[in-house]
C-alpha cells in the first residue's frame, strides 16, 4: 500500500507539473499571435492561431519555450507560406532552437542549406524552409520558394520582410559561440544548448554530462573538428565554475577507475568547462582546448562605482590628446614657415651669386660691380693715346 501510495503521489505531482506548464504556455501563446501581422509584403494572413502543443521533437523545458503561434500567408498569385513563431525565456533559448533546426535542415539537404546574415540576427535557408531568430523569438517559414525575374527568392524575401516587423533586439549571437576555435566556420556546425537533453542529443550521452547543472544558468555549445568533438560549458560565476570543476575532476577519476568512457581531454578555462571527445591523441585534444578563448566580462548589478573614475580618466585622455594635437599643429606651421623661408632665401642667394659671377666674367672689380676710379694706377689702360705724357698739357675745350 505504501508503494502504491507513493506512486500515486508521484503521478499526481507529474500531472500537476504538466498542467501548470501547459497553463503557462497557453497564457502566453495568445500574445504570440500578435507577432503575426495581417500582411507581409503582398502576402495576407489566413488562419492565424496559437499553438496549444509544440512539435514532438521540441520539448518546452529544453529550450525555454513560453508560447507559440502559427499562420498561413497567401499571395495574390496563390503562393502559400506557413509561418511558425515561438517565444523563449532568453535569447539563448531561441538561438538553441535555431542551431537545432539548422542541423536538421543540413542533414536533409546537405549542400543546399545556406547561412543567412540579413534575416533576423542569424538564419539558415533551404529550398523549402527558412529559419531564423531575433531576440527571444524563433521563426520558421515553410513553403515553395520561387525565383523572381530580378533573381530574388520569394521565401527569403518574405522572411526578411517578416523579420523587420518583429521587435528590435540586440544584433549579436551568444558570445560563447565566438570563443570557439575558428568560430566563423565552426558556428555553421555548432549546436547551442541550455539544457542537458539538448547537449546529450548533440554530443552523446556521456556520463560526465550528468554533473552539469543547467538550472544554475549554465549554457553549452558543441561542435565537431574533424573526428574530434569539442564541448564548452559556460557557468555564470567563477565560484560555480570552480565547484563544477571539482565535481567533474572527481567524477572523471571514478570513471577512469571503473573503466567507463571518459573525454580525451578536460580542462577548466576561466568560467568554462572544456571537454574534447574522440580526439586522435592527447596532443591534438590539448591543442583544441588551447584554441578556446575566454574573455572575462564584469557587469554591475547597480550603479558602477568606477564610473566617475572612468569618466575622469577619459576626460584627461581627451585633454592630453587635444594639447598634443595643438602642439603638432603649431609645430607643423613653424616647420612650414621655416621651410618656405629657407627655400626663398636660397633662391635669392643663388640669384645674387649668379649676378656677381656675370659681372666678374666681364671685368674684375673690387667695387662689387660698380664704377671705380683708377687713382692708384693699378689697372692698365687699354688706350695709351688717351694718356698724357710727361710735361704735356692737354688743351681744355671751352
Amino acid at each position: 500500500m505504501r508503494l502504491i501510495s507513493s506512486r500515486l503521489s508521484f503521478v499526481s505531482s507529474l500531472l500537476l507539473f504538466l498542467f501548470v506548464a501547459a497553463i503557462g504556455q497557453d497564457s502566453s501563446s495568445p500574445e504570440v499571435v500578435k507577432l503575426l501581422p495581417k500582411t507581409v509584403n503582398n502576402f495576407r494572413a489566413q488562419g492565424v492561431r496559437p499553438l496549444a502543443s509544440l512539435p514532438n521533437e521540441i520539448t518546452p523545458e529544453d529550450f525555454g519555450v513560453r508560447g507559440a503561434a502559427e499562420g498561413t500567408y497567401v499571395s495574390p498569385k496563390g503562393e502559400r507560406l506557413m509561418v511558425s513563431v515561438m517565444t523563449t525565456r532568453s535569447h539563448a533559448g531561441a538561438y538553441s532552437l535555431l542551431t537545432r533546426a539548422a542541423t536538421q535542415m543540413k542533414s536533409e539537404a546537405q549542400p543546399q542549406a545556406a547561412k543567412l546574415n540579413d534575416v533576423g540576427v542569424a538564419g539558415v535557408a533551404a529550398p523549402e524552409r527558412v529559419v531564423f531568430y531575433k531576440g527571444n523569438l524563433f521563426v520558421s517559414v515553410a513553403g515553395k520558394s520561387k525565383t523572381t525575374g530580378n533573381g530574388e527568392n520569394t521565401l527569403i524575401t518574405f522572411a526578411r520582410a517578416y523579420a523587420a516587423t518583429l521587435p528590435e533586439a540586440e544584433n549579436e549571437i551568444p558570445v560563447l559561440i565566438k570563443h570557439l576555435p575558428d568560430w566563423e566556420t565552426a558556428q555553421e556546425r555548432a549546436i547551442y544548448a541550455i539544457s542537458l537533453p539538448v547537449l546529450q542529443g548533440a554530443a552523446g550521452n556521456q556520463p560526465v554530462f550528468e554533473l552539469i547543472n543547467f538550472n544554475e544558468g549554465a549554457e553549452a555549445v558543441t561542435a565537431t573538428y574533424d573526428a574530434s568533438r569539442l564541448v564548452v560549458v559556460e557557468y555564470t560565476t567563477p565560484q560555480i565554475a570552480a565547484d563544477a570543476d571539482a565535481r567533474i575532476t572527481a567524477r572523471l577519476q571514478e570513471l577512469r577507475t571503473q573503466g567507463q568512457p571518459i573525454p580525451s581531454a578536460y580542462r577548466r578555462v576561466g568560467n568554462y568547462s572544456v571537454f574534447v571527445f574522440n580526439a586522435p591523441d592527447e596532443t591534438a585534444a590539448g591543442k583544441l582546448i588551447d584554441g578556446v578563448k575566454y574573455e572575462q566580462s564584469i557587469q554591475w548589478l547597480g550603479e558602477n562605482p568606477l564610473l566617475w573614475a572612468r569618466a575622469e580618466k577619459q576626460h584627461t585622455q581627451q585633454a592630453v590628446s587635444l594639447i598634443l594635437g595643438i602642439a603638432r599643429t603649431i609645430g607643423f606651421f613653424v616647420a612650414a614657415v621655416l621651410g618656405i623661408g629657407v627655400v626663398f632665401g636660397g633662391i635669392f642667394f643663388l640669384r645674387r651669386r649668379a649676378q656677381q659671377r656675370a659681372v666678374e666674367e666681364v671685368a674684375y672689380s673690387d667695387a662689387g660691380g660698380m664704377l671705380r676710379l683708377n687713382i692708384d694706377q693699378m689697372t692698365a689702360e687699354t688706350d695709351p693715346s688717351r694718356l698724357l705724357g710727361a710735361g704735356e698739357e692737354k688743351p681744355v675745350v671751352q
